[in-house]
């Protein structure tokens, strides 16, 4: 913070950031208020943050980019993703018997917390749980957003945890399986989890399903080299989600034994039948610009691949100034429900050894 005033008749004092500045003030009025101003953008410059870079010149706000730790990065881009994605999952969601009769809900890969929270202030009459893997978004989501019916914890997709068996109705996964290693193990993992009536309900990326009043190419090009890297690497993939459809409706995937489709807004083709999540008005824009840009920093440095993220400035700043401007982002929402007593015999061993 900085403000000035007068100490006496020849003197003037200025605090910047508890900083205290004297002044002659004998025809020093005009000086002052130069140093004034110029000490005001400085601090206004010096303190943008990571979820406001619209407020900033290109190069600052690439500066801003380059220097924010990951920790930071991904921070920011949760809680910004939460609130650009939230309407029109949570439109989607709201619709669903299987929601409407749910009382206990985990999601597996919960990240900072933010999004699991939204929902949980949305239906405030279901209990919470949000599983992590990594234990300091563990903590700083339980700092921020714990509460009575809204806890988290640390855990794996891929590892199986007995402690879950068993104990929730909706299982979600939302922006997770396509990052995993083995989503077949999380979503037979999954399967015990539930109960008997239990539902796995899968937000995910399809790009192929993306469109958009004003393409953004940077994005484009980065989402194809991630792609690479993750057929080579043998871990993740963006099109997971419609896969495991075509394989359930086709009765060729092993998951067949414990789930069968409720409900998809993709075909097994990946064309859209049904509702999508799409981002228009001004309040959208503002947040997708500077989703875009923090999804760029974010790909450039978990793949190690190059992205222009100046050119994706500049045509972010397009998109943000034309008032038409709309994007789809190409999402996958299903639902399977879970098999009942698929495996009794699983249970009942979990059962006796809890009882012992």
């Amino acid at each position: 913070m900085f403000f000035f005033h007068i100490v006496s008749v020849s003197f003037i004092k200025i605090v910047v950031n508890d900083t205290f500045i004297l002044f002659k003030a004998q025809g020093l009025m005009k000086k002052i208020f130069m140093v004034v101003c110029f000490l005001a953008l400085s601090y206004a410059e010096a303190t943008v943050p990571l979820s406001n870079l619209i407020e900033t010149d290109k190069t600052t706000c690439l500066e801003e980019l380059e220097k924010a730790t990951d920790a930071q990065l991904w921070d920011v881009f949760l809680e910004g993703q939460s609130k650009l994605f939230f309407d029109s999952e949570f439109a989607w969601i709201a619709k669903g018997i299987w929601w409407q009769e749910a009382k206990n809900i985990l999601e597996i890969g919960s990240g900072n917390g933010a999004y699991l929270y939204r929902l949980s202030q949305q239906f405030q009459d279901k209990m919470y749980k949000g599983v992590e893997k990594l234990s300091q978004p563990v903590k700083d989501a339980n700092k921020r957003y714990a509460c009575s019916n809204l806890i988290f914890e640390e855990g794996d997709a891929e590892v199986f945890d007995e402690r879950l068996v068993n104990s929730v109705d909706i299982i979600l996964f939302r922006l997770t399986l396509q990052h995993l290693k083995d989503s077949f193990i999380a979503l037979k993992n999954a399967a015990y989890y539930l109960s008997s009536n239990g539902y796995i309900v899968i937000i995910d990326s399809y790009d192929k399903a993306k469109s958009s009043s004003h393409p953004i190419s940077a994005v484009d090009e980065a989402l194809e080299l991630v792609a690479e890297v993750q057929k080579k690497a043998g871990k993740g993939n963006r099109k997971v989600t419609l896969e495991l459809l075509q394989m359930l409706e086709n009765k060729h995937s092993p998951l067949s034994e414990f789930y069968e489709v409720v409900s998809s807004n993709l075909d097994i083709n990946g064309d859209v039948i049904g509702d999508c999540v799409c981002f228009q008005g001004e309040r959208s824009r503002i947040l997708y610009f500077n989703h875009g840009l923090l999804f760029l920093t974010l790909l450039h440095r978990t793949y190690h691949i190059p992205v222009d993220l100046n050119r994706a400035y500049d045509e972010l700043q397009d998109y943000l100034h034309d008032e038409n401007a709309w994007t789809s982002p190409g999402m996958h929402f299903l639902v399977l429900k879970k098999k009942k007593e698929t495996f009794p015999e699983l249970l009942e061993a979990i059962k006796r050894k809890a009882g012992k």
